[in-house]
């Protein structure tokens, strides 16, 4: 048997879905204050991985920065704005200063998490295309991401507030060289990485229910993270045809729903059904408004990004 890393790509809608219902899955635990779903926080490390794949694909075709930053900051910013701009207004104690600080993201500075994943990959929007340049210059460049885990782990102990956006780059760049192997169509030996994958996979719910702090935990999933998709893509060849068509819908809605589900529809939820149903009744409300948003923003983009602008 043979594994292809070029399934990670063929499955890349499905993969976004699994990453986005398990990060769906650890906010509604973080309401229960359950630790029995702290596991679904790997779905950021999958879901940048994820990202880095497309990415790479993307400047592989072309590699014209200004219309590889023009496309992905019109992706996110319209939409994060259409949901955080009124988010943010409710606030009781509104003031001008607080509002453009939490619009801006600059909050998580204090401590406050809100949407603190639009900076995290629009950050790694920019660097994307220099660490591309970097990875074509440098074999060595594989070093990288084990570096940028040390440092920004070290960083991270430094700034707590910031550990959660740092700890993660390493990932990105980590995803951004098994993206490499995915566009190359390597080919190995599926029974040499089997035992490593499925391995990583039932490690990842153990180490999630593990009393250990959110750093150890974000380091356990910079090591399982690849091993543990590469488990899922093998699994998905597997499954029936409506769980993954399933999965690809919810793959396609990643951003709205992750806007839509944690600060608004599984509050909404809480306040209205109590916090178990309401926890449960979130996944399907949120996704139905998070499809709705996506058809929507999909109309404003046509006038925002013409056609012609592909990256």
């Amino acid at each position: 048997m043979r594994f292809e890393f070029s399934d990670f790509s063929k499955k890349r809608s499905q993969l976004m879905g699994i990453s986005m219902l398990m990060i769906m899955v650890f906010h509604s635990g973080m309401m229960l204050q359950s630790r029995y779903t702290q596991f679904g926080d790997v779905g950021v490390e999958f879901f940048l991985v994820i990202s880095a794949i497309g990415l790479f694909f993307s400047l592989s075709k072309n590699n014209n920065k200004r219309a590889f930053y023009k496309k992905r900051v019109l992706r996110i910013l319209p939409t994060y704005l259409i949901v955080a701009a009124p988010y943010f207004a409710h606030n009781q104690e509104f003031s001008i200063g607080n509002y453009l600080i939490n619009l801006s993201g600059l909050c998580i500075l204090y401590n406050n998490r809100f949407f603190w994943f639009i900076g995290e990959i629009l950050i790694c929007y920019l660097l994307a295309p220099f660490y591309f340049e970097v990875m074509k210059k440098h074999k060595l460049s594989i070093v990288i991401p084990f570096v940028t885990l040390a440092v920004c782990y070290v960083l991270g102990q430094c700034f707590p507030p910031l550990a959660i956006m740092l700890i993660r780059f390493a990932i990105f760049f980590l995803g951004l060289h098994l993206a490499k192997l995915v566009y190359d169509k390597q080919v190995i030996d599926s029974w040499l990485v089997l035992p490593v994958c499925l391995l990583s996979l039932i490690l990842i719910p153990v180490i999630g229910d593990m009393p250990i702090p959110e750093e150890q935990r974000w380091l356990a999933f910079f090591f399982l993270s690849i091993p543990a998709l590469g488990a899922l893509v093998m699994m998905l060849d597997k499954c029936p045809s409506f769980i993954s068509q399933s999965l690809a819908f919810v793959g396609g809605i990643t951003l709205e729903i992750y806007l839509l589900h944690e600060r608004i529809c599984l509050r909404a939820m809480e306040l209205l059904f109590g916090p178990l149903l309401g926890a449960v009744l979130s996944f399907p409300v949120c996704i139905f408004l998070a499809y709705l948003l996506s058809k929507m923003m999909k109309i404003v983009n046509k006038h925002l990004l013409p056609t012609s602008t592909k990256a």
